[in-house]
């Protein structure tokens, strides 16, 4: 009886640092980045690459830096039970237009191996809700990450 008790109040404390995590919004952005990334099972160099590159550009930061992120960023993924620590940041720290380019990057790494998955396309419409992106806007984004994409020799 007392193990059971100690187990829930173990259990019970675990949640609370959960529901604490607070990520920073570059954080919040590489983590979903890299929940993409990880959809289709295959994280493939090319989206590493992919995300190191949108990382660096949109967050201002050197190589080193942007390596340094994407490992702070899957730290916290692995605390966190799922995206909503994430989505739940970059909906309150970000305008609209801002998580419509939070939305092309998604595509982008989507894209960056030369396959959409079936479960990269469901999670990106799981984003789109969560973040609360119009519609357009993410089909806009699709098809610029396409064209993109296209102009990218992965051979």
């Amino acid at each position: 009886m007392l193990q059971k008790l100690k187990a829930m109040l173990e259990a019970s404390h675990s949640s609370a640092r959960l529901s604490e995590l607070k990520p920073e919004p570059s954080v919040a952005v590489c983590a979903v980045l890299l929940e993409v990334a990880s959809a289709d099972n295959d994280f493939a160099v090319e989206e590493r690459h992919a995300i190191a590159e949108l990382i660096g550009a949109h967050f201002d930061l050197n190589s080193d830096e942007a390596e340094a992120l994407m490992d702070q960023a899957q730290k916290e993924r692995t605390v966190s039970p799922d995206l909503w620590p994430f989505t739940h940041t970059i909906s309150q720290h970000f305008l609209p237009e801002e998580k419509a380019q939070v939305m092309e990057m998604v595509w982008r790494v989507v894209f960056a191996d030369g396959r959409l998955d079936a479960h990269e396309e469901m999670l990106v419409r799981k984003l789109q809700s969560m973040l609360g992106v119009n519609h357009s806007l993410v089909m806009d984004a699709k098809q610029r990450a396409r064209e993109f994409a296209a102009t990218i020799d992965l051979s």
